[in-house]
């Protein structure tokens, strides 16, 4: 398996990230674990009286027992010729800088299994070709030649355009305060393999971590002066005490980041003790550089020819960065917002991996999805023509017309059927009505009529029954016949003519309920006095029966209001029979001579 190897060689700790090309695809950048208590080590080389060379954490605990052989801070004095002497032997800073990067590319094949494609290593903004050749030619003897250098706040912005959409032309300010040196400077990306520097970058070579850390030692040793004082220099044990000491100082500041209150242990030769120290006691030390550290990042975008509102972002890069005073007087003096990375130790070392990542073959795999539209044009073709939602609505249409047609149907006959019932039961009552009365007339009147009364007892429930359901047309028959039947009053008088007896058959051809209720209303008042009883034992409708027999001028007047009401038109025809009860008993002859030219 392919992959890229990034290196940031800090004044005090050194970390390195990796990116795995997979399948033609690069993956994400990941962080390569360099000590066994964290991702980075602290920067320490030390030469051991039996020439092995050690680095990182193992040479940190060397260091306790032989601290003449170790080689702290060395990136510092890098263009300086005057060697450092380590356990004897003379050793150049340059060179102490290639063998950490060495060992680093060394633990990276043991864990990948194989050597890099590329390998990058960052150096301050400020560095000048001098330096950069000597450190070249030191990467070169430790058969790194082939090595990018890349400067720090490059490979932030490459890490933080990882992360963020940064486009061309993007203007970003670095504010980068490690554990050693500060670092400021402004770049702008070019195209997406590249971003270029503006202006001066400014710095400090000795102002970092380190001098935060003397910072609380110093506070220490005010505090517990007597234990500290004691300290001889070449005393081993001594120096054991004082070097474990100074780890505790750095943790206690680390720690400050977070908490607000730390408590140091002191162990010293001449006892052990503690002190206590808070977070407004480390800002009160730390910040004189820290405000000196934000002017130098303003004169760097001054120098850059741009306004500090036309900047696109602020990042925080470097382990003191942490510390929350820095963001917050950022913030105060540039008026904006800035962006600060969770693990700032390993920023410029993924920045790093990935400026070296080929960007050809990151942008290869990009043309794919044009191709991926050629594709959707076919789903639609058979998504639409197959997938057609009116045939189940149109198959429920017709299973429900058939259904609400043979319905209508059902009703349709229903209707007739009824009407046809209840006009042969008209019928089948106006004749078996009008046979008792021709007998009646055929035999003496006077003793018919009390037998006469219980028939027109029993026809009255048939009356009802046809006035609730009979159309309107029948009706509106009855309620324009008595016009001409009104002179008929002269009946009585003149008695039975041929003439009269045409209008009365006439009559009551056309309005056959006329012809049912003649026979019980000729006989007596009586009768007709009775049948209101049982029509008010019977349903609401033939309640309203009785109000119109009193009040007839009103319904014969409103012709379309009674004409609705069934019960008005059979009530109003009792008056005009009473006053013809002779005339009435004689017209039944003519009445049963009708029922031909009915038809």
């Amino acid at each position: 398996m392919s992959y890229v190897l990034g290196v940031d060689l800090g004044t005090t700790f050194t970390a390195a990230a990796i990116c795995h090309r997979e399948a033609g695809d690069w993956g994400k950048v990941e962080v390569l674990p360099l000590g066994s208590r964290s991702a980075a080590v602290s920067s320490v080389v030390f030469f051991g009286p039996d020439a092995a060379v050690l680095f990182g954490d193992a040479a940190e605990r060397r260091a306790l027992a032989a601290p003449d052989g170790v080689a702290r801070e060395f990136k510092r004095r890098i263009g300086d010729r005057t060697p450092l002497l380590l356990a004897g032997e003379p050793h150049t800073a340059h060179e102490l800088a290639a063998r950490l990067a060495r060992w680093v590319v060394d633990r990276a094949i043991e864990r990948e299994g194989g050597a890099p494609e590329q390998v990058a290593i960052t150096h301050p903004a400020g560095w000048g070709e001098h330096k950069k050749s000597l450190l070249v030619d030191a990467l070169s003897e430790v058969g790194l030649g082939g090595a990018r250098l890349l400067s720090e706040p490059e490979a932030a912005a490459f890490d933080y355009s990882g992360a963020e959409r940064v486009e061309p032309g993007s203007v970003i300010a670095v504010y980068d305060l490690g554990g050693g040196t500060f670092d400021a400077a402004v770049v702008r990306k070019v195209d997406d393999t590249r971003f270029e520097l503006l202006g001066e970058p400014t710095g400090v070579d000795r102002l970092g971590g380190v001098d935060f850390d003397e910072a609380v030692f110093e506070h220490l040793r005010a505090t517990v002066a007597r234990g500290l004082d004691d300290l001889a220099p070449d005393d081993p044990v001594a120096m054991s005490a004082a070097a474990r000491l100074r780890r505790e100082c750095t943790e206690a500041k680390e720690a400050l980041s977070t908490d607000t209150e730390v408590t140091i242990p002191v162990l010293l030769p001449s006892g052990h003790t503690q002190a206590r120290m808070v977070r407004g006691e480390l800002e009160a030390m730390i910040r004189p550089a820290l405000d000196e550290t934000v002017e130098l990042l303003r004169a760097a975008i001054r120098s850059a020819g741009v306004a500090e509102s036309e900047l696109d972002a602020v990042l925080l890069v470097g382990g003191s960065s942490r510390i929350p005073l820095v963001s917050q007087l950022l913030s105060q003096r540039l008026g904006r917002a800035v962006a600060v990375d969770s693990d700032p130790k390993s920023t410029v070392a993924q920045g790093a991996a990935r400026a070296v990542v080929p960007v050809a073959q990151i942008v290869a795999p990009a043309p794919q999805p044009p191709a991926e539209p050629s594709s959707p044009p076919a789903r639609p073709e058979v998504a639409d023509i197959p997938l057609v939602v009116s045939p189940p609505s149109t198959t429920r249409r017709r299973v429900l017309r058939p259904r609400v047609l043979v319905g209508a149907a059902v009703l349709a006959v229903s209707g007739v059927v009824a009407m046809g019932i209840h006009t042969v039961s008209d019928v089948a009552s106006t004749s078996s009505a009008l046979a008792p009365t021709t007998e009646v007339a055929a035999e003496q009147p006077a003793p018919v009529l009390p037998a006469e009364v219980p028939v027109a007892e029993q026809k009255s429930p048939a009356v009802r029954q046809f006035a609730q359901p009979s159309p309107t047309t029948q009706t509106t028959t009855r309620k324009a016949k008595p016009e001409p039947n009104t002179p008929d009053a002269s009946l009585p008088t003149t008695g039975t003519s041929a003439a009269s007896s045409r209008s009365t058959s006439t009559s009551t051809s056309a309005a056959k309920p006329l012809s049912r209720q003649l026979p019980p209303t000729t006989q007596a008042p009586p009768p007709t006095t009775q049948n209101p009883a049982p029509q008010t034992a019977n349903p609401p409708p033939t309640t309203d029966d009785p109000p119109p027999v009193t009040q007839d001028p009103p319904p014969i007047t409103q012709d379309p209001a009674p004409t609705v009401q069934n019960p008005p038109p059979t009530t109003e025809d009792p008056p005009p029979a009473t006053q013809d009860p002779l005339p009435t008993t004689e017209d039944p002859p003519p009445t049963t001579q009708d029922p031909p030219p009915t038809p």
